[in-house]
């Protein structure tokens, strides 16, 4: 499934996944030890011209220490 991330630091990307979580993280790239939160919302229609391809969304960052306990 390819996701398009439609806000946020990594705004802009494209990411691959073989499956959707609730909540997809990934590492901040400019704020060390920050980890961006991302969804995909139901109600968002496929990236148009795009078929399967859905949008993502940021949802806010928690610190690393976290996501690791």
């Amino acid at each position: 499934m390819e996701l398009h991330v439609m806000s946020g630091p990594h705004q802009g990307e494209t990411w691959t996944t073989t499956h959707l979580d609730v909540e997809l993280r990934r590492a901040h790239p400019s704020r060390p030890g920050v980890v961006c939160r991302y969804t995909v919302l139901d109600g968002d229609a496929p990236v148009a011209g795009l078929p399967g391809a859905r949008q993502l969304h940021y949802i806010g960052d928690v610190p690393s220490s976290v996501v690791d306990s």
